[in-house]
């Protein structure tokens, strides 16, 4: 029998608190910066996981950098300036963007640079890793992961397939969408950070 999909539960979901209560997610708190961070990491989890080959954008090269990077907000905004210019302005793209924003942004003498060699799949794998063990398979926020950054559906989009399949009103619907999304990006930020800070304390002893 073929699996549902876990976004087809949310109907019976109230609120928030119901959603965090059912799923076992503590209320977390992150500012919109952070929020953004998160954003780009699943960008490129998303990008090679529905096997685009197309070349990489700037988004997908500030996500990549970002992971390679300890959290900090002066290191976030450099590399998103960075990234814009070089793409904006010098009309760098792929690899190159990649290459020559990572030379800008990550000293070569760091532990940063050496984590930066990894390629853009590795970078993949890693946030993966991290949502396989932060986010239950079953529950409707990895679900709304992966349909929003693998199937690239906007929240719109993920709403009016719960209301095509069970009935309940776009607008609800869309509000569910939004509560997975924020429990998402939460629960992703502190995991990866601490994923990130973990790994860099082991190649720094």
């Amino acid at each position: 029998m073929r699996r549902i999909d876990a976004i087809y539960h949310l109907p019976s979901i109230t609120d928030e608190s119901h959603l965090r209560r059912t799923w076992k997610y503590t209320k977390k708190t992150i500012t919109k910066k952070q929020r953004a961070w998160v954003h780009y990491m699943l960008a490129v989890w998303g990008r090679v996981n529905r096997g685009d080959d197309s070349p990489a954008g700037a988004v997908n090269v500030i996500g990549r950098l970002m992971i390679r990077s300890q959290w900090s907000q002066d290191k976030s905004d450099q590399i998103c300036r960075v990234v814009t210019t070089l793409h904006d302005e010098e009309g760098l793209r792929g690899e190159e963007l990649y290459r020559r924003a990572r030379d800008l942004v990550i000293p070569q003498s760091s532990i940063s640079n050496i984590i930066a060699l990894a390629k853009e799949s590795d970078d993949a794998a890693f946030v993966e890793r991290v949502l396989c063990k932060t986010i239950n398979r079953d529950s409707p926020v990895r679900d709304v992961a992966i349909k929003q950054y693998c199937e690239r559906k906007c929240p719109q989009d993920i709403a009016r397939l719960i209301n095509y399949h069970t009935g309940l009103d776009v607008q609800a619907a869309r509000r569910r969408v939004v509560w997975c999304s924020n429990i998402l990006d939460a629960e992703m930020f502190y995991a990866l950070k601490r994923e990130m800070e973990n790994e860099f304390s082991q190649m720094a002893a």
